[in-house]
């Protein structure tokens, strides 16, 4: 996987959602990856139980049925969980849109930093 031209990186905390093994990883943010993808290999040392599969299109066009699992996420001392695919087990860390949302953050690609983002209700 390449990363885009204008994500960043930038360091949180992972672990399965009742807190018991914490890691810090260093992902890629401002991707368009709707979901965080972590590699295998972290998952299952933090000992993250798959929860279900689902469909995901690859970029070579090709599909591929991905495990995914919620984790908690610790990114400026807020603490949700958020969904996660498991992906390569050498793979690039991602932090995905689904995640920011969580968190009510946003990627800054000028600055390579995460900020508030605008929530909107209607």
């Amino acid at each position: 996987m390449t990363t885009p031209t204008n994500a960043f990186r930038c360091s949180i905390e992972i672990s399965p959602r009742d807190g018991s093994r914490i890691q810090r990883v260093i992902v890629v943010a401002g991707s368009e990856n709707i979901y965080s993808v972590l590699p295998s290999a972290v998952l299952e040392m933090l000992r993250v139980e798959t929860e279900w599969e689902s469909r995901f299109t690859l970029p070579n066009g090709g599909w591929e049925m991905l495990p995914i699992a919620e984790v908690r996420m610790r990114i400026n001392s807020q603490e949700p969980t958020t969904i996660c695919v498991y992906g390569k087990s050498d793979g690039e860390p991602i932090l995905g849109r689904h995640t920011l949302a969580a968190f009510g953050l946003a990627a800054d690609h000028e600055a390579e930093t995460l900020v508030q983002a605008d929530m909107f209700l209607s």
